[in-house]
């Protein structure tokens, strides 16, 4: 009877303690957004001649923290932090170059694709490689827990696989010859050539395209519509066009502008 009454007395507790407030609740009250963005990608976040934070996802993230009428927090990230960070409520959200893969939707949530990235390899041109078996073999330089990783562990099994923690060091060893064909995107091959001072990467051929979105928490369903409808709005009216356009000097694919309503 003691037992029981014990067990009654603490569901009683649990039914009167008011319940956690959901994230897009709490985001409002502190009156800030804790946004990660993995810092050193070429064109979507970088430090400036004054390290000042630049890139795409930078600035979509300063839009949305201004349209919600929020201070934002950036938390500096490498690549490999960007979803544990999510999970581990470190940050409210992620807006890095993260893309859509089944894997990562078994650890966290993604708003609908607002860019775009094209993984690429791409090496020195006197090599010859137009697709995966050409690698075997041979030394390959990645940045950990991309994408790109994840498609080399697929599809080029034979290769040996020199990983690296950030795009910026990946682009400091291949400038400094310690890597010689590398899986990237563009804006690493352009930045290898810009820092070279010439053409020492070619693009070799086109690994995967894949749809960049938001990581959100997991189960946080009205922070997820908010986000999605503020894309929405801002890919249908063009301000997010207009800040890949500036960073990336391309339009985002046809299908991911909605014509304006």
């Amino acid at each position: 009877m003691k037992k029981s009454l014990v067990l009654l007395g603490a569901l009683t507790l649990l039914l009167s303690s008011p319940g956690r407030a959901d994230l897009l609740s709490e985001i409002r009250q502190a009156g800030k957004l804790k946004v990660g963005i993995a810092v050193g990608v070429p064109r979507f976040s970088y430090l400036d001649a004054q390290q000042s934070l630049q890139g795409s996802d930078v600035d979509t993230a300063r839009l949305l923290a201004r349209d919600w009428g929020l201070e934002l927090q950036i938390v500096a990230l490498s690549n490999a932090e960007r979803v544990s960070a999510v999970e581990t409520r470190k940050v409210d959200m992620v807006i890095s170059s993260l893309s859509i893969t089944p894997e990562r939707e078994q650890q966290i949530s993604f708003s609908i694709p607002y860019a775009r990235l094209y993984t690429i390899i791409a090496a020195h041109p006197r090599q010859a490689i137009s697709s995966y078996p050409d690698l075997a073999g041979k030394r390959i330089g990645v940045t950990l827990k991309s994408s790109n990783a994840a498609l080399l562990a697929q599809y080029a099994g034979q290769s040996v696989i020199q990983g690296f923690d950030s795009d910026a060091q990946l682009i400091t060893a291949a400038v400094k010859g310690k890597v010689d064909i590398i899986s990237s995107q563009h804006a690493v091959l352009d930045e290898i050539n810009r820092e070279a001072g010439k053409a020492l990467f070619e693009e070799k051929f086109v690994q995967k395209e894949f749809d960049l979105a938001i990581g959100l928490p997991r189960q946080e369903k009205a922070l997820r519509e908010q986000v999605n409808g503020w894309l929405g709005n801002r890919l249908r009216d063009g301000s997010l066009n207009h800040i890949y356009r500036r960073h990336h000097q391309r339009d985002l694919p046809a299908e991911l502008r909605p014509a304006i309503r």
